[in-house]
């Protein structure tokens, strides 16, 4: 099979360096034109199926951990605790099947898209060493129970993250995008934030049936949930017992540099999720760790949301305007700081990429303002980009969080209903 020109490449680099740019390449948030073709679903059946998944079903224990299926049985929730490697090995051992059945699919989707086996072994070893020693000692201990090995763990660790370039080539989508209000936007002032995850939907749907909230419950430090498709273990979308939610947007738009030498920042989260309890703590502690590539950072609590808008050379908090609501998507927010004029461009047009215009005049419209609950925020979660919403092809997961009630709901978009989590049970 010819390979992508990509992969082709790798022979050109040195291995390490160009590896760790690919990787974070694969999200690169170029601006992508809107077709303005609707996106199935209904507003009002995804209502409902926030209402009707209230519970969670115990499946199975293991070594001090459990497994839960939502409702719906759709998805896995773990709760796992002890030592990093003890964590790993429960996790292992409670979805040991279904992480050797993703292996196997993604790893000769992945081969049979131009990537050979020992290159994509090359690639996961590459994203594993710029993980922290946590995430490594986590790593093992799954292989001790999967019955995968290590190399078979980095592999499918890496394989969400390494499909989408296969996919795209040269050419990138628009990757995700946040919403939060509270204060007079919704009904009882209670902070709601949603967030799209966003690649290609019609190469990774088939992997929404591994889609999993996995809680971790470490010897120190908060306890902390990461959603991500099982074996996916570093963090984009995370929460904490402290009530902090965390997702992060590409702003390579913004800024296309990289560093290969500096911390990996999909690590750099999964710390502070950990180890910081307040809004304040975690800005200062996100922001004052050089990106390794630009980045669009929310951070959520009770009571308010921020943006750390996050360029290779320096970083900023982005506040809420007006009062009650802020918007993200991949691209910084104009006014820039006189430091950053020539240094970061202008976000792309509203024909271009209507996103952030679309879900900030939604959200101030008659039928949103005042009104936002779970239910109406889920509303505007299934209107795509042409209908005053941010969903496009390439939104795979959505995710809602009610800071103040440990409340999560996850969903694979076009996959399942929504599923509801209730994090305070599992925390600790």
């Amino acid at each position: 099979m010819k390979k992508k020109s990509g992969v082709k490449l790798m022979k050109s680099y040195r291995l390490r360096t160009f590896l760790l740019v690919v990787l974070c390449s694969i999200l690169l948030a170029a601006p992508t034109g809107y077709s303005g073709d609707s996106i199935s679903g209904s507003g009002n059946d995804h209502a409902r199926g926030a209402q009707q998944s209230a519970d969670l079903i115990g499946f199975s224990v293991f070594e001090g951990g459990t497994a839960y299926r939502t409702a719906d049985s759709i998805y896995w929730v773990l709760t796992l605790s002890g030592s990093w490697k003890e964590m790993g090995r429960q996790y292992g051992g409670l979805v040991a099947d279904d992480l050797k059945e993703f292996y196997a699919a993604i790893t000769q989707d992945i081969v049979s898209r131009g990537m050979d086996s020992e290159e994509l072994l090359e690639a996961a070893e590459a994203l594993t060493s710029s993980l922290n020693s946590n995430m490594r000692e986590l790593m093992q201990g799954m292989s001790e129970t999967s019955g995968l090995t290590y190399d078979q763990i980095q592999q499918l660790n890496a394989g969400m993250f390494i499909l989408p370039g296969l996919v795209f080539g040269e050419e990138s989508p628009s990757t995700c995008s946040a919403i939060a209000v509270w204060g007079d936007y919704t009904t009882d002032g209670k902070l709601i934030i949603g967030r799209n995850w966003d690649m290609d939907r019609k190469s990774m749907k088939k992997y929404m049936k591994y889609l999993a909230v996995v809680v971790y419950n470490p010897e120190s430090g908060n306890s902390f949930a990461d959603v991500h498709p099982l074996g996916n273990i570093y963090i984009e979308t995370g929460f904490n017992e402290r009530g902090l939610f965390i997702e992060l947007n590409n702003g390579m738009e913004s800024d296309s540099n990289y560093y290969a030498d500096r911390r990996n920042s999909v690590a750099v989260l999964a710390e502070a999720l950990n180890q910081c309890s307040t809004i304040e703590e975690a800005v200062d502690y996100i922001g004052n760790i050089p990106a390794d590539a630009s980045y669009i950072i929310q951070v959520a609590d009770s009571e308010k949301c921020v943006s750390i808008e996050r360029p290779t050379f320096d970083y900023r908090v982005r506040m809420a305007e007006p009062d009650g609501l802020l918007v993200a998507y991949n691209s910084f927010i104009p006014p820039y700081p006189d430091d950053w004029q020539g240094r970061v461009p202008d976000p792309p047009t509203f024909e271009t990429d209507p996103r952030y215009e679309n879900l900030t005049n939604t959200a101030n419209s008659n039928e949103y303002y005042g009104k936002f609950n779970v239910d109406v925020m889920t509303q505007l979660m299934s209107l795509d980009a042409a209908h005053g919403g941010a969903v496009h092809n390439g939104t795979v997961l959505q995710v809602i969080a009610v800071p103040a009630d440990l409340m999560l709901w996850i969903r694979g978009y076009d996959y399942s209903d929504w599923q509801q989590i209730n994090l305070s049970r599992l925390f600790g």
